[in-house]
Order: structure tokens, then sequence, then C-alpha cells
């Protein structure tokens, strides 16, 4: 048997890599937003090395053969929600590596214990003759109020996504100016089931709205985060899917780091931030292996950020102070993944809803949503789920190499800390709850073969989603906007020179939406005076113009 004390990672046996290395910057993950900053500023010619620690780059866009052989799935990230905003895809010009994204109009269904059913589809009024079944008032009601919040998501969050954070008062004062920015602000104090609730009458409707509000996150009673609301549901109403497997955007990105001189290394763990009288000076890998840079940035979660690689020594004491008290998740998922005989086929009303991208099972009222949830919270499954299902096939064909045979999942809201045992003693009964669950809305489900993902497999995976963390950290009021993940740092830069922050926990947060690393590379290219090869896309030229400069005097 060898001896582990003489262990060397398998990269070291060979003089690819050297024992030390310089670099312009440096950037700890090779997710997405560490991809899109290190390939915004290998562009702009600075010569940039991204490090992960795993074998395989990406981050939560992974697409793998988790149902062998044969079988391909996206354990992480398939609902890709801002791909009609995110600069990264038209800026870096993605599709040239055939990158390629699928937008179905049928969106998100409910599908009721009755056997009736629900569409919210990209078109208005393909939505509002689902509603109709149920109520032509919350028909009339979506429509009128669609109209306003597709304005808020246009002319407001979307281009503030991908600036940096403005203090709330001043971002109040802006939004006064105008009747969208004053819509904005009267929902924004509201929860999200006090909107949804007052808004429509029938309990199917609303139960549909409020789990496409709060399934990333949002507490449903909880007030302050209302601005999110018309962008979650908006968004809800117009994911889409990576053709290929999200795999594909990772393995894009990388390309145009490598194509413009820069480096992707895996299997190379940072295990400390180097610093010289206040200031970064590169970084040290596990094994040794030093890169001396100027610059580096993380798209790591705060506490290995700033406690595990740089150090509470090297804090002050209220930045030291916030990322102690940064919160994690409220909840997390258990992801069953299953190979299929056929494609699923929903026992409704509607043989529309077969088609899809993403079907809600489970719960017939905010009542029952909201219970759910409150279980989930303390820990608690009970003997009925409830979650979201897709069938990938559906519009990837790709993801299966066997004729005949289907991917899908259903994916529920789960606690990482389970009672009764935890996850490894009852992962394979939660299993039986899901395809329980699964079953009453297709009794004809065909079932050939299923992987099972649990909130502590999510970390096992990728240790920086503590806790299930899947956007590193909660969203609530105090860690949102300039306080994602603090004052100090919410812009990407940080209290010491040359380190910036780039991924989900920094503004505006996570799930694939490229602002945090399309942001941070806009901060190191200002504070290094490089010449920007990207222009502001026209939809922030407005935004800007229209809330963040002064107003002309009377």
């Amino acid at each position: 048997m060898s001896n582990l004390d003489e262990y060397r990672p398998p990269e070291t046996y060979i003089t690819e890599w050297p024992d030390s290395a310089t670099y312009d910057a440096a950037i700890i993950g090779a997710g997405p937003n560490g991809l899109i900053t290190a390939a915004y500023l290998a562009r702009a010619g600075l010569k940039v090395c991204v490090l992960e620690r795993r074998y395989e780059i990406g981050g939560g866009l992974a697409t793998e053969e988790i149902l062998f052989p044969g079988h391909y799935s996206n354990p992480h990230a398939i609902y890709h929600m801002m791909v009609d905003y995110m600069p990264p895809l038209k800026d870096l010009g993605l599709d040239k590596h055939g990158l390629m994204f699928i937008q179905p109009n049928a969106q998100t269904a409910g599908v009721f214990s009755d056997g009736t059913s629900l569409l919210l589809c990209r078109m208005l009024e393909d939505t509002k003759d689902s509603i109709a079944k149920f109520s032509e008032k919350d028909s009339a009601t979506f429509g009128r109020v669609m109209r306003t919040w597709r304005r808020i998501v246009e002319e407001l969050v979307a281009p503030a996504t991908y600036l940096p954070p403005v203090a709330p008062i001043d971002l109040i004062e802006a939004m006064e100016r105008t009747e969208t920015g004053q819509a904005l602000l009267d929902v924004t104090e509201q929860s999200p089931v006090e909107v949804i609730t007052d808004l429509f009458e029938h309990p199917k409707v609303q139960m549909l709205l409020l789990y496409a509000t709060c399934m990333w996150g949002l507490d449903p009673e909880e007030t302050g985060l209302g601005f999110m609301i018309p962008l979650l549901v908006d968004r809800t109403m117009n994911k889409a899917m990576c053709y290929g497997g999200s795999h594909r955007l990772a393995a894009a990105l990388a390309r145009e780091v490598v194509q413009n001189g820069g480096s992707v290394l895996d299997t190379a763990e940072v295990t400390k931030v180097r610093l010289a009288d206040g200031h970064v000076v590169g970084i040290e890998m596990e094994d040794g292996r030093t890169i001396d840079a100027g610059v580096v940035l993380s798209s790591l979660d705060p506490h290995s950020t700033f406690l595990d690689l740089v150090g509470e020594e090297h804090l002050d004491t209220n930045l030291a102070q916030s990322v102690r008290n940064w919160e994690w998740e409220k909840w997390s998922f258990c992801t069953t993944h299953a190979v299929l005989g056929s494609k699923p086929h929903y026992a409704v009303d509607d043989p529309w809803v077969d088609e899809a991208f993403m079907t809600v099972v489970g719960f017939d009222d905010p009542d029952s949503l909201l219970s759910y949830w409150s279980g989930v919270r303390s820990g608690h499954l009970g003997d009925r789920v409830g979650g979201h299902a897709t069938c990938e096939t559906l519009y990837d064909p790709t993801l299966s190499k066997v004729p005949g045979h289907e991917v899908a999942f259903l994916q529920i809201h789960a606690p990482f800390d389970l009672d009764g045992g935890g996850w490894d003693a009852r992962s394979a009964e939660v299993e039986g709850l899901i395809l329980e669950q699964w079953r009453r809305a297709v009794p004809d489900l065909d079932v050939v073969m299923t992987h099972t993902e649990t909130p502590l497999d999510i970390v096992r995976r990728l240790p920086n989603m503590r806790r299930g963390s899947i956007k590193h950290g909660d969203y609530n009021p105090l860690q949102m906007g300039t306080f994602r993940p603090n004052e100090e740092c919410s812009s990407s830069r940080t209290p010491i020179e040359g380190l910036y922050v780039c991924g989900a926990s920094t503004y505006p947060g996570g799930l694939i939406i490229g602002g945090p690393g399309y942001i941070a590379a806009n901060a190191v290219a200002d504070d290094m005076g490089l010449d920007k090869w990207w222009s502001t896309p026209d939809y922030i030229a407005r935004y800007q113009a229209a809330y963040m400069e002064e107003p002309a005097s009377a």
C-alpha cells in the first residue's frame, strides 16, 4: 500500500505546469462567473489564469452521465432565465462555439389533483387563456399586471443586474422619476404572498405564481424584496435550455479564455490568497504551486474567500463580522433524475401541458404550498412532497444516446438538515416519495433507471454551495443589493487592494445570470485603465441615462 504522506497530485508528475508562474490576474473558481470575468479580461489583453479545484470546469454548469450508461442530465443549472439580457453572450460571440438556447412557448405548468391544469407561456395571450379557465377576472388582471411588470423588467431590473449596486436611498430617488420606477417601489415593500393574493383571486392561480416567485429562495412572507417579484414571474415565462447541456456554456467561455491567451487549470485547489503589506500578490495551491498576480478574483462564497483563503487576521472588524454573519439558504433541493421509457404524459385537461418546460406538481393552493415550505425550513419532509419536473430530452434529445429513452427529473425543495436520520439514511425513502408524487401526476410513468442527488450530494460535488446553497447564500433584505455580500464588497472591489469578488454571493446574485462576472470584469478594467473592447448594451445605456444621471435642473 502506498504511503499517503508521499502523495502528489497527478498533474505534478509532469512539467507542463511550473511550480511558480506569473499572471496579471488569477481567478479562483471556473464556474460561470469566474469564466465570464476571465474571458473579458483575456480579450482586453490581460494574462489571466482560472483555477478550478475540480477535475471539471463549469461549477453549476454541469452536464454529466449520472444515469449510466448513455443518459446525460444537468444536475444543477438547467433553467437559464436571462439569456435575452446577458451581455457576455453577444459580447463574446459565444454562438460561434455552437452555443444555442431553446425557449419553448409552453414554459411553466401547474397540474392539480382534480385533473385541471394551468400554463404560463411566453406568449401573454396563451397564458391569459389558460388562466381564464379558472377566473376571467384573474385573466384580465394578469394581462394588465404583466404589461407593467415586463416594463419593470426591461427598463429597470434587467439593466440594473449588469451594473454595480446603488445605495437604497439613491435608488429610491431615481425610481421616483418615472411611472415605471414608482410601480417598482410600490411592490418592493410587499411580501410575495401579499402581492400575489391581493392581485389574484383563484387559489390555483395564486399557487402557481407564488411557486414561480419563491422557488429560488425568496421568503414568501418577507417584505423588502418585492422588486424581484416582477422579475421572477416574467423569467419563469422566459426560461431557456442550453442545447447539448448546460456545460456547453462553460465550454464556450473556456474556449474564449484560452483563445485569447489565458489559461484554465483544473485540479488546482487554491488554499491561500497571498498578501504583502495589505496588497494581493498572488495565490498558493494545495500542492504548493504558486502564482504571482497583482489581481486576484474569487468566485467562491464569503467564508471560503475571506476566512479560509485570506484569513481573518487580514480583515477589518466590520468585514470579518459581516462574513461570519452570512446566512446560507433557507432550503436546498433534492432531485430524482430518471431514465423514462417514454415521454411523461400528465393526466390533466390540457394536452399542451406535456410540452411544458417545467411542471409543478403536488400543490393545489397557496396554503398547501406554504405548509410544505414551512416544514422544509424546520427540517421536515412529510408523507407527501411536491416540486417541479422537467423532461430534458423533450427539447434536447442529445442527452439520451439510447433510442426510445427519455431523461427527466423531479426536483423538490428540501432541508439540508433532514430530520429522522439525515440524508444518507433517508435518501432512498425520499426518492420513493418523489416517484410516488410524480406518478400521481403521470400514472403511466415508465421508470427505467433513477439517480437521486440530495442537498448533501450538492455539497459533496460543489463544496462552496455550503449547506446546499446553490446561490452561495440566502436571498433576504440584508443580503441583497449593496449588502451582497456586504457594503464593502458588493461592487466587486474589496478593502484589500487587488482582491475582487465575482461569484453568486456578490451582487446581483446567483442562478447563472452572469451579473457578478460582468460587473467584476468592468471593475478590474476600470481600475487598471484597460481599453474596454466591449460597449454598453443599449438597454443598459437607456437605464443609465434615465435613472443614474443627474436630472437637468429646471
